[in-house]
């Protein structure tokens, strides 16, 4: 017991008690307290932070809060001056409750004043579905991700019997992307999104499949045409290839961008559109090879090694985030459903995984210092502790 006392006063001696607390409290002021007041035990903002605390630590569940907290009732207690642990039913009501647009609007307005020594922002927006809810309940979230500094700026639950079309716009008002490219696959090329992103003070880089099929049938029939005569002057085209090896494939990507659509036709129907971009993608893998052709169009003009990596820059939003949400926080193993559960859940996921990308530094380690805050109580406050910096001051 006396080990523990000391355990507990190392923590004490390692944060700033009072700045913590009035961090959290400006830094969620605007999240409403769902409950009725004879129903608040506990302050919203003590949940707050146990649930994002217990996630941090490997909570992945409404139970796996409930249960890290009882374990963890004399730090709570002495943190922030909580007495008893919390029983499940008030997690559960809290996170069926509580309104997501506030706590995301908390997250971004903390994610917003992050430093970072990016000069270039390049955004990708892709929907992800979460695959372990049952029934006619399944959630789908469109999430924007800073693809350069790997970091969640922001994520909309796509309206039910809707699709990511009309999500797309919805996030696109919640998030600054002036100066930045934004990357979206087939499925957000549309003309009122490019409006929208050009109307924000972005560029937009989409591709293009069959749903847009004039303009697809349009950039495949120029760049045929345009390979025939070897990509000559001529045709206003511009080269480049990247070749890549490992893991047994090797693939090799010839990016060709012309910024010359004067021999568009669909062009008036596309604002501020400069640049059409043709990625041929050749892969060998266990002897076998294989090609696709893949299309896009841009109000951006781009040299070949750019437009490359942009598009190329998009895949961070399914190899960072939605890997991280599935492999290290079992995204789809969770069964929450009622109410605003899964979109509350997953907006805790992704500030945990911010949160913890602050203190290593990347994506690789998420998982060990999930680990380690599970097992050390200083290093799940270490991390809870990036919500403010060393000036106390919160978000």
């Amino acid at each position: 017991m006396a080990r523990k006392k000391e355990h507990y006063n190392d923590i004490e001696q390692s944060i700033d008690l009072q700045a913590f607390v009035e961090s959290v409290k400006e830094g969620f002021k605007e999240v409403t307290d769902p409950r009725k007041a004879d129903n608040q035990c506990y302050p919203l903002m003590s949940l707050l932070v146990m649930i994002l605390c217990a996630v941090i630590a490997g909570a992945n569940s409404i139970t796996g809060v409930h249960q890290y907290v009882q374990l963890k009732g004399e730090m709570f207690s002495r943190l922030l001056g909580t007495v008893g642990a919390p029983c499940y039913i008030v997690f559960w009501w809290l996170l069926t409750r509580l309104e997501p647009e506030p706590l995301q609007a908390a997250f971004i307005n903390w994610a917003s004043k992050l430093p970072t020594k990016v000069k270039a922002k390049l955004i990708a927006i892709d929907g992800k579905h979460l695959k372990g809810l049952v029934g006619d309940n399944g959630v789908h979230l469109v999430a924007a991700w800073e693809s350069s500094c790997g970091l969640l700026l922001g994520q909309v639950k796509a309206e039910e019997k809707s699709n990511e079309i009309t999500a797309i716009p919805k996030l696109l008002d919640t998030i600054d992307i002036s100066g930045a490219n934004v990357t979206i696959d087939a499925a957000g090329c549309q003309k009122e999104i490019a409006k929208k992103i050009r109307e924000k003070e972005g560029d937009y880089t989409l591709a293009l499949k069959g749903n847009q099929g004039t303009l697809h049938a349009e950039a495949e029939n120029f760049f045929i045409q345009a390979e025939g005569v070897g990509f000559t002057e001529d045709t206003h085209c511009a080269t480049a290839t990247t070749l890549e090896k490992g893991h047994g494939r090797i693939e090799e990507r010839k990016i060709v961008v012309t910024n010359n659509l004067d021999w568009l036709d669909a062009r008036a129907e596309w604002i501020d559109i400069k640049s059409m971009i043709q990625v041929t993608s050749t892969r060998i893998c266990q002897g076998k090879e294989s090609e696709e052709k893949r299309y896009y169009i841009s109000s951006k003009e781009w040299s070949p090694d750019e437009a490359g990596a942009a598009i190329r820059s998009h895949w961070s939003i399914e190899n960072h985030l939605h890997w991280s949400m599935d492999v290290v926080f079992c995204e789809d193993a969770s069964l929450a459903n009622t109410g605003h559960a899964a979109e509350n859940l997953a907006m805790f996921r992704r500030m945990a995984q911010a949160l913890i990308k602050q203190e290593v530094g990347g994506t690789v380690g998420i998982a060990k210092k999930r680990r380690e805050a599970a097992w050390d109580d200083t290093t799940a406050l270490r991390v809870l502790g990036h919500l403010f910096r060393g000036n106390g001051k919160s978000f």
